[in-house]
């Protein structure tokens, strides 16, 4: 195998060369008349050098770089739940809504708006005049009225963010069952390789170009052509760079000139299966395992298309940013609201001269702390649960709540490695065989 440049012998090849140049010189003489038809029939199923190599060559496990690394080795999904449901939770920040930056600043402007709220009230006549209490009331029904507001959208998001990973996993799914079929039929093993990788090349390159609009660290270099080619040559790129060896330059060729090379690659899985139902490999197209075989490839396809459409297709601009501007809104209310409940309690300190008692200074810091609470925590809350949602709703384009694809890609390659050694190589009894030689 290794002497022929990993290509096999045909059966009828195999001949022993014996040292006598007579044996040689006969064995020679009987390739020679071996018929047409059988050279043709050779010819056709001759695959090409790529189809013997394994799918984990060792040469392909190059070192990731690093700021390709800090990206895809975090996964939203790895984490202890046990931790969650003790005060442990609090130290838990990274991945978490709370090591949002923009969260934070728009926490900080509303500090800086009470203050300055605050400082108004101190220095403006006639300030005790003042109601906070009414103020206080519209941010209430605001809290109640953008907290059912936030529940919906919280709960359409992760609906959405599971149907795009089981739609993902079906898409994996359907790349394995195709290979459990053709160890069932007994399928040569360059048959198998060639549909495993394209499976595995048409999920590499959906997660690529899901991706695309993200940071993926390739500079655009043909700013100036046609946006869908420039798209395909940086989606080229990244796939040498993250998974090489997966494609054949002719393929490539042929793939580039259409924008979802991910979703036509099964139209070859299924022409590919066409071919080799002719050829007597697979069960001929009447068959019921033929149309086994062609659902399979149906349903890699429908998972493609959901999983581009649940990533293309947002809820409506006008309910979002309504719902964006009510939380913003709700923040701003309570902070103003806090801002002149603090002003007065400055007013009652420092106004009127009088020297307080302990009493009272534990009065008005204990009526702070509850304003604080009501007017600048709750609100806070309500604005975590908005960027939480925001973030589910996207779930290839914000890294906290990204879908660990590359782990299941790379789980992918794995099981297709171990199934094709197990099927290779059966305990008690010999491989099975569909096309009788």
């Amino acid at each position: 195998f290794w002497l022929t440049g990993g290509h096999d012998i045909p059966t009828h090849y195999c001949t022993y060369i014996h040292t006598p140049s007579t044996q040689f010189r006969s064995n020679m003489a009987a390739m020679a008349k071996l018929s047409a038809a059988t050279l043709s029939a050779d010819a056709e199923n001759q695959l090409v050098q790529g189809e013997r190599q394994p799918l984990l060559a060792p040469d392909q496990k190059r070192e990731v770089p690093v700021k390709e690394s800090l990206h895809e080795d975090w996964d939203s999904t790895n984490y202890d739940i046990t931790k969650l449901t003790t005060w442990a939770a609090f130290g838990m920040v990274t991945g978490g809504a709370w090591d949002n930056v923009s969260l934070w600043r728009c926490f900080g402007c509303a500090i800086l708006l009470s203050c300055s709220v605050a400082v108004v009230i101190v220095f403006i006549p006639q300030a005790s005049l003042v109601a906070p209490e009414k103020m206080q009331k519209m941010g209430t029904f605001l809290n109640v009225f953008v907290g059912l507001l936030l529940g919906f959208f919280l709960s359409s998001s992760m609906n959405r963010w599971y149907r795009c990973v089981s739609a993902f996993l079906e898409l994996l799914d359907a790349v394995r069952s195709m290979q459990m079929q053709m160890i069932a039929l007994g399928v040569t093993q360059e048959r198998a390789n060639m549909l495993s990788r394209y499976g595995l090349l048409s999920a590499w390159l959906l997660h690529i170009s899901l991706h695309m609009d993200a940071n993926d660290g390739i500079p655009d270099e043909t700013a100036e052509a046609h946006h869908s080619s420039a798209n395909a040559k940086r989606l080229w790129q990244s796939l040498e760079r993250k998974r090489p060896g997966l494609v054949l330059p002719s393929e490539k060729e042929l793939l580039m000139k259409h924008d979802e090379s991910y979703a036509l690659l099964w139209t070859w899985v299924a022409s590919l299966i066409g071919r080799m139902a002719q050829n007597g490999e697979i069960p001929p197209m009447p068959s019921p395992t033929y149309g086994r075989i062609l659902n399979i490839v149906q349903l890699a396809y429908g998972s493609i298309r959901d999983v581009r459409a649940l990533h293309l297709i947002k809820a409506p601009f006008i309910y979002v940013h309504t719902l964006a501007i009510l939380v913003h809104v709700n923040n701003i209310l309570n902070a103003v609201g806090f801002g002149l409940v603090l002003g007065i309690a400055v007013l009652q300190v420092i106004g009127d001269g009088t020297v307080h008692t302990k009493s009272t200074w534990a009065n008005v810091c204990c009526s702070l702390f509850m304003q604080f609470c009501f007017s600048m925590v709750g609100p806070l809350l309500y604005l975590a649960l908005l960027e939480v949602s925001v973030c589910v709703a996207q779930p290839f384009t914000y890294q906290d709540a990204k879908i660990p694809a590359c782990k299941f890609l790379k789980g992918l390659e794995e099981d297709l490695k171990n199934a094709a050694a197990m099927g290779d190589d059966p305990p008690h009894w010999d491989k099975p065989c569909f096309k009788t030689k």
